[in-house]
């Protein structure tokens, strides 16, 4: 049972630096090189701490960003 648990968590910890990272890494690149019309790139280590915390939120941003993004 906790081995379990545990590797529940760290999958979803995992899940969270790897994909939320570069999630957010995708949304402030596009709009902030959409908004200031220079290219923009944002180191990746920075967003994968902020992906850990904003995993959640930031990988629906990403999939509207990119939808939003053919729109545009």
């Amino acid at each position: 049972m906790f081995r379990t648990i545990f590797g529940f968590t760290l999958l979803l910890i995992v899940f969270n630096i790897l994909l939320g990272g570069v999630s957010v890494q995708y949304v402030i690149n596009f709009w902030c090189t959409y908004l200031q019309h220079k290219p923009v790139h944002v180191p990746l280590l920075p967003c994968a701490i902020a992906g850990l915390f904003l995993g959640e939120f930031s990988v629906p941003a990403a999939i509207v960003t990119w939808i939003l993004s053919f729109i545009l």
